[in-house]
């Protein structure tokens, strides 16, 4: 997935994890995956929303969205990722100078923005696309942050997560709230 865009890697995530609801919501059904159950027209519409974010300093997916619906309170989906791209030390990077680890740190802080961001967005479009969730069931985002030993960890997470009631982002979305709006019904959570 390196050499794709970040922002088909978003609409991936979120295809992903609408697939995985879809499933795990009707228990003892097991549809055949293939590329015609993932819904074009919401890949199109996150894309075009998000490719403009992620161009300058793109990060990597690591692995797939992973799905779980817990009846009663709701789906929540996992994901892990690197915040920017960084170069591992190999044989042919045998050090980091302190330049290097200063400017993956900056970059880090400055995504983790863009991608809280892009979170609260995959609530409100799966509060919408997530049909057979019952309204009163939450939706929840987490990713978990793969990070080099050599990396300066300070102010940043190794785990994010990002809640939200399915019926209170629709009203939200109904009578077209500001992003502040949206922002105050999300449960936003870094350990």
């Amino acid at each position: 997935m390196a050499d794709r865009s970040t922002a088909v890697k978003i609409a991936a995530l979120l295809a992903s994890a609408v697939f995985s609801v879809a499933v795990l919501a009707h228990p003892g059904s097991t549809p055949e995956v293939n590329a015609s159950r993932v819904p074009v027209a919401a890949l199109n519409e996150i894309e075009k929303t998000t490719n403009d974010r992620f161009t300058s300093d793109p990060w990597d997916s690591l692995g797939d969205t992973r799905g779980s619906y817990l009846p009663g309170y709701g789906a929540i989906f996992t994901f892990e990722m690197s915040l920017v791209r960084v170069t591992p030390i190999s044989p042919f990077h045998l050090t980091t100078s302190p330049e290097e680890i200063k400017s993956v740190h900056d970059r880090k802080v400055k995504q983790l923005a863009v991608l809280k961001d892009a979170m609260r967005d995959m609530l409100v479009k799966a509060a919408a696309t997530l049909t057979t969730l019952p309204p009163s069931e939450q939706i929840c985002f987490e990713a978990y942050f793969f990070s080099q030993s050599f990396e300066d960890h300070r102010g940043l997470p190794q785990r994010l997560s990002m809640t939200a009631n399915r019926q209170k982002l629709m009203d939200a979305v109904a009578r077209h709230a500001k992003p502040a709006e949206i922002s105050a019904l999300v449960e936003e959570r870094e350990e």
